[in-house]
């Protein structure tokens, strides 16, 4: 598992970062969680940065974070719901295994209801936006169902697989 990065990808509230920071652990490598370097370069909650500057702002800042990855070292790479997508997944599998953390809808509603922290858990086309990008993260190297998982039990089933 030398040089290369794993990458962590779903939906909001599918664990991507809680995951990532024990996987990393697990593996004695960085971390590195895309909405985590986003808010330490704009100095602002990503909501912030949604409400001010709006989400192709936030997007356009997330595909360059993503984009700028480098392309050698050992690391745990979690990547925004929204990151996942046509123009960052080729660079994303060249980096390593990329693993789709999968869990449904009603799990997703569970997990983050109307956090305000997350400008689109508001959004009315949320279950709309959910099916959308189901098609990017089916094409994720991996899939691990994590409804039900503790968070070692899905870091246990990501080693099993890389």
């Amino acid at each position: 598992m030398s040089g290369r990065t794993v990458t962590l990808a779903g939906f909001m509230g599918s664990g991507k970062s809680t995951v990532g920071r024990i996987l990393s652990m697990r593996l004695k490598w960085p971390l590195k969680d895309t909405d985590a370097l986003i808010v330490e370069h704009e100095g602002a909650p990503i909501a912030k940065i949604f409400a001010e500057k709006g989400e192709p702002y936030f997007r356009d800042l997330e595909r360059r974070v993503i984009l700028s990855t480098p392309e050698e070292g050992e690391r745990v790479l979690a990547v925004g719901g929204g990151g996942f997508n046509e123009e960052t997944i080729p660079y994303l599998k060249r980096l390593g295994p990329t693993i789709h953390l999968d869990l449904t809808f009603a799990e997703v509603l569970r997990r983050v209801g109307q956090d305000p922290r997350r400008p689109l858990a508001r959004d009315p086309d949320l279950f709309a936006l959910f099916i959308r990008r189901k098609h990017w993260y089916a094409l994720a190297h991996h899939r691990v169902w994590v409804e039900g998982l503790s968070v070692d039990e899905a870091v246990d089933a990501i080693l099993r697989l890389i």
